[in-house]
C-alpha cells in the first residue's frame, strides 16, 4: 500500500524543528538530513518546500537567531537550553523575521510545538520570549524611537 502524501505548513514545521534539533547533536546539516529522508516523509512539493525554506534560512542565520535567543532569554544561556526548545525558537523567529506569516500564528505555531514536545516550563519561556521580540520590534520600528 503506497503511502499517503501529508501537506500543511504545521506540519512543515513540525518536520524542520525534527530535522534542526537532529542536526544539532549530529554533524550533519538540516538540509542533508532532510534530502536523505525525503522519501520517507511523504510530505507534498509544497510542504517540502516549506520544509527546505525553514531549515535553510535558519542554517544560513543560526548565529543571528542564537544570539536573539540569548538576548531574550538572559536566565537561561543559549547553551544551556534543551536544543527542541531553541529549534521551535530558530523556526519562529525566521518566520516572523521573514513576514510570510502573521506574526501571531508564528507565535501560536510555536507554542502548540512546544505543548506538544517540551517540558512545561518551556512552553511559558517560548511564548513569553517570542512576546518580548515582537514589542522590541514594533518599539524599534515606531518612529521616533
Amino acid at each position: 500500500m503506497a503511502a499517503r502524501t501529508r501537506r500543511g505548513r504545521r506540519l512543515a514545521r513540525e518536520t524542520a524543528v525534527r530535522l534542526i534539533y537532529e542536526s544539532d547533536f549530529t554533524a550533519r546539516a538540516a538540509v542533508e538530513l532532510l534530502d536523505a529522508r525525503r522519501g520517507e516523509l511523504h510530505l507534498d512539493a509544497k510542504t517540502l518546500a516549506y520544509v527546505r525554506a525553514l531549515v535553510e534560512a535558519v542554517a544560513d542565520n543560526r548565529a543571528d537567531l542564537d544570539a536573539v535567543i540569548g538576548a531574550l532569554t538572559p536566565a537561561r544561556p543559549v547553551d544551556q537550553m534543551a536544543r527542541l526548545d531553541i529549534a521551535i525558537l530558530r523556526i519562529a523567529l525566521t518566520e516572523i523575521d521573514a513576514g510570510d506569516v502573521p506574526i501571531a500564528v508564528a507565535i501560536n505555531e510555536a507554542v502548540e510545538l512546544a505543548k506538544r514536545y517540551c517540558a512545561e516550563g518551556a512552553v511559558r519561556m517560548i511564548n513569553g520570549a517570542l512576546g518580548s521580540y515582537v514589542r522590541q520590534r514594533t518599539a524599534a520600528a515606531e518612529p521616533g524611537r
